[in-house]
């Protein structure tokens, strides 16, 4: 009899530890689950911050990115340093000026006159003269030696160390009766110049409109001939490859006239719009 009873309880311990054994490992699968279902309703909210393709092998979870954040956060900082860099450049140009010295030559008329005396550019190469065109520009001996002899502009130059010319002609070219004898002159003049001068850079400024009252009672000095003669510089500028320089739309008023506060006789400029005239040139060239 109490072998039967030993029997009996041998079966019952080993039909109990598989059971035993059952639910553990049941209950272990239903927590991995739950906490695997945690982890799948986080994913979208964790999704800056975890890598999905990382797997924890002991825990069978994803591992924090922590690599995902510094690299968003350093590629915003990248870009606000780009942006700050940008700025401080645009500053730079904005304050970037052209150094009018000695190397600048100035050719134009009595309106030339006025904006280098206004603007006191004494180191300029100073080649204006009242009444100066386009023709005698090349021809006409007035710049003084030091012998006090007179000699051409071009003579002049070509003895100095000139980068850049700044033409302003046209004014009183208005009352010429063939305004393309008026391109083909300024052409020459261009060429003349690059004779002597290969490497420097030429700009041709536009003639600087007159005011409402003067167009309004003047036959020649008027902005129709003005626009007429703007158009044949602009040509010209493309054909002989050189810069064009619209100076007159920095000093028109909103109909296209000088304001008649910018000059006593309509035609010569006043000090501050010269120093406008300068400010354009410093601003575009």
């Amino acid at each position: 009899m109490k072998q039967k009873k030993k029997l009996r309880k041998d079966r019952v311990v080993v039909t109990i530890i598989p059971l035993l054994l059952l639910i553990v490992i049941a209950g272990a699968i239903k927590n991995n689950k739950q906490d695997n279902n945690i982890y799948l309703e986080n994913e979208v909210t964790k999704e800056l911050y975890l890598d999905s393709n990382k797997i924890d092998n002991k825990n069978n979870m994803p591992i924090i990115n922590t690599n995902t954040t510094t690299n968003v956060i350093e590629e915003e900082a990248n870009e606000e340093n780009t942006q700050i860099d940008e700025t401080n450049q645009n500053e730079q140009q904005k304050e970037k000026k052209v150094n009018f010295d000695s190397t600048v030559a100035f050719i134009g008329d009595s309106r030339t006159q006025g904006f280098i005396m206004y603007n006191g550019l004494k180191k300029v190469q100073d080649y204006s003269y009242i009444g100066l065109m386009v023709d005698t520009a090349i021809s006409k001996e007035f710049i003084k030696t030091n012998d006090g002899n007179k000699i051409t502009i071009l003579e002049d130059m070509k003895n100095k160390d000139i980068q850049k010319v700044y033409i302003m002609l046209g004014l009183n070219e208005l009352g010429w009766s063939y305004p393309q004898v008026f391109k083909l002159k300024y052409g020459e003049l261009i060429d003349e110049i690059r004779k002597i001068k290969p490497n420097c850079t030429i700009y041709l400024q536009s003639i600087i409109p007159v005011t409402e009252s003067k167009d309004k009672s003047d036959k020649i000095f008027n902005n129709k001939n003005v626009d007429e003669f703007n158009k044949l510089i602009q040509e010209l500028s493309s054909e002989k490859n050189v810069k064009y320089l619209d100076v007159k739309s920095a000093l028109v008023d909103e109909k296209g006239f000088l304001p008649e506060e910018a000059s006593t006789d309509g035609i010569h400029i006043d000090i501050d719009y010269c120093k406008k005239w300068l400010d354009y040139l410093k601003n575009n060239s």
